[in-house]
C-alpha cells in the first residue's frame, strides 16, 4: 500500500496546487490513500464547508488539523464528516472537544488503518491541549490497526524528535506538521516512518505561506502580532509518500515530494 500525506494546505494557492498537481502525483506514484492537513486551508485558518468539498473533489480522502482548526464556526459541521480527524489531546471539558474525533480507525483495502492527530506541547493553543505523549499512550491501549499514521502538529524539532524516540516501533508513521518548512530527515526508524516536518502546500515566496509585510513588522518590533494573511506567490506542494509491505504492514520506503509551480513533478 502507498499512502500520500500532504503538508499543511494554506489558502487559495494551496488549493490551486491540489487542483493542478494531485491527480498526476496519484497516477504517477500509484497512490492508494491520500491524507492532508487542512487546518490552514481557508484564508490561512480552519476549513470551510466549501473548501472541504473542494479538496474532497480533487482527491483528498482524509483530513487532519491543528491549532487553527476552530477559527471558523462552520468547522463544527465539517468535523461531522467521518473522514476528518481533529487533534485528539484536548481537555475533556473544552468546547473544542465536543466536535469530531481525534483518532479514527477504518478499513481500507482489507487493512485496518488508524489516523491520529495530536497537538504538541510547544504549540500555543489557548491552553486547551493535554499532553500528547500520554494521550497517544491511551490511544495505543485500544489500537487494533494494521497501519497507524500520526500527524504530530508541533512547533519544535526537539519535541518531534523526542516523540519519535518514545513511540518508534509503536506506530507506523510519525509525520510532523505545523512549521510549514519541509525538513530533509525522512527515514524509517525501528519500523516507524518519520519526518520532522512534511512542509506546506501553498504560496512559495511568503513567510511560511503568509504575506511577509505584517510578519516583518512584528520581527522588527513595530507591532506585537502579525496577521496570517495568505501570500499570492506561485504555489508549492509538499508531502511524503510512504510505502507499506502488504504482508507485514511495516513501512519500507518514505519519499519527500516538493513541487514548485511550473516545475512539474
Amino acid at each position: 500500500m502507498k499512502l500520500f500525506f500532504i503538508g499543511d494546505i494554506f489558502g487559495e494557492k494551496g488549493k490551486e496546487a491540489i487542483q493542478k498537481e494531485l491527480s498526476n502525483i496519484i497516477k504517477k506514484n500509484k497512490i492508494d490513500l491520500v491524507i492532508a492537513n487542512a487546518e490552514n486551508c481557508t484564508n490561512g485558518r480552519s476549513l470551510s464547508i466549501s473548501d472541504y468539498e473542494f479538496l474532497l473533489k480533487w482527491g483528498i480522502q482524509y483530513f487532519t488539523f491543528g491549532n487553527h482548526t476552530w477559527y471558523l464556526d462552520e468547522i463544527k459541521e465539517v468535523l461531522k464528516n467521518k473522514n476528518t480527524i481533529r487533534p485528539a489531546n484536548l481537555k475533556p471539558l473544552s468546547e473544542e472537544s465536543k466536535y469530531g474525533v481525534g483518532s479514527l480507525e477504518f478499513t481500507y483495502k482489507n487493512k485496518k488503518i488508524r489516523i491520529t492527530n495530536l497537538l504538541g506541547n510547544t504549540v500555543f493553543c489557548h491552553e486547551i491541549q493535554t499532553n500528547p505523549f500520554t494521550k497517544l499512550d491511551e490511544i495505543l491501549n485500544i489500537d487494533n490497526s494494521d497501519i497507524h499514521i500520526v500527524d504530530f502538529h508541533a512547533e519544535t524539532t526537539s519535541e518531534k524528535n523526542a516523540f519519535l524516540q518514545y513511540f518508534a516501533s509503536k506506530v507506523s508513521a510519525i509525520l510532523g506538521t505545523h512549521t510549514h518548512i519541509q525538513s530533509a530527515d525522512e527515514r524509517i526508524y525501528k519500523n516507524t516512518a518519520y519526518i520532522t516536518d512534511v512542509g506546506m502546500t501553498g504560496p512559495s515566496e511568503g513567510v511560511i505561506g503568509a504575506n511577509p509585510k505584517t510578519i516583518i513588522k512584528m520581527f522588527r518590533g513595530e507591532s506585537e502580532r502579525f496577521r496570517l494573511s495568505p501570500d499570492i506567490s506561485n504555489y508549492q506542494l509538499n508531502g511524503v509518500i510512504i510505502e507499506f509491505d502488504d504482508l507485514t504492514n511495516k513501512p519500507i520506503k518514505i519519499k519527500r515530494i516538493f513541487i514548485r509551480e511550473l516545475e512539474g513533478v
